[in-house]
């Protein structure tokens, strides 16, 4: 394996790592913040960070006929994702909800072969379902945990909306993909946060009071959210983009959940339970018949 492709999984591991740790952190910045206003407020400091990084670096402006795809992008993977995103999380659980999330790969890998022409092998599909396979069983353990708590309607809603947002996020994935080798991680992802940040702007009227009456430590979590979480981890999930295949890439994804079970148990309490655990266990199996058999060798 060369050297382009290491650096390729290790942007794709650190982004796995800081987006475990978005969900629990996610609840907790919804603590002083409407989830619009937190989409809008977090990619605003995550657009003037990247534009800032790019301009520094003397990266050219898109052209003017990619800017519709970017567009798109950006409302996919702003507008779209991330208001399922955190209205989801409103009432489904930390844990729960990376499971949701976890159909990305799943959407991802449907969209690439569509889309894309990305050739996935038998082995990269048994991959793929028993991946999803374990998404729900954990998803069927979280439903046990969680009853007298997150159910009913807001419930119904929740999960609509996160899946809604896997679905969303993958499409992003694919729209964008075309464009990173002409401009790099770090052009695409400013420019698509941009685009995307305008289908918040209806949240500006709430999102100003919301700002001045949060305590300091709901803004650390903010930027938090926004340099790491947000600038960093979009940018490292962009680079791996650039070098995997779609479905490959997106597969790494199903790692986010059983990191998000120990950091929610940690941070909030939330206590996976005996299905949960097996679940987590089928997922990364799924990860491993992707990664080592699933698709034909990255260039």
């Amino acid at each position: 394996m060369n050297h382009p492709i290491l650096k390729a999984y290790g942007a794709l591991a650190t982004t796995v790592i800081l987006w475990a740790i978005s969900f629990p952190a996610t609840k907790i910045a919804m603590g002083s913040f409407g989830a619009g206003e937190l989409a809008l407020l977090r990619f605003s400091f995550s657009t003037v960070a990247l534009l800032a990084y790019a301009n520094s670096r003397g990266s050219p402006l898109p052209d003017l006929q990619d800017m519709p795809r970017l567009a798109l992008a950006g409302l996919f993977c702003v507008a779209v994702y991330q208001t399922g995103f955190n209205y989801g999380l409103m009432s489904v659980s930390s844990g729960a909800a990376a499971v949701l999330i976890d159909t990305i790969p799943l959407w991802a890998a449907l969209l690439g072969a569509v889309l894309l022409r990305e050739r996935v092998r038998a082995w990269g599909w048994a991959g793929l379902g028993l991946g999803f396979a374990g998404a729900a069983l954990i998803a069927l353990g979280e439903s046990a945990s969680t009853v007298g708590h997150a159910s009913g309607p807001g419930l119904g809603r929740g999960v609509a909306l996160l899946l809604m947002a896997a679905g969303a996020f993958a499409a992003a994935a694919v729209v964008q993909k075309p464009l990173l080798a002409k401009y790099g991680a770090t052009v695409v992802t400013a420019w698509s946060f941009l685009f995307g940040i305008l289908g918040l702007l209806w949240a500006v009227p709430g999102l100003l009071p919301q700002v001045e009456h949060a305590p300091r430590s709901a803004m650390l979590w903010v930027l938090f959210l926004a340099l790491l979480p947000g600038a960093l981890a979009y940018v490292l999930w962009s680079q791996a983009l650039q070098r995997l295949p779609v479905a490959v890439a997106a597969s790494g994804l199903y790692v986010v959940p059983p990191l998000t079970f120990l950091i929610a148990w940690a941070w909030l309490g939330e206590t996976p339970g005996a299905l949960s655990v097996a679940g987590a266990a089928v997922a990364l199996a799924g990860v491993a018949l992707v990664q080592l058999k699933g698709s034909p060798k990255p260039a």
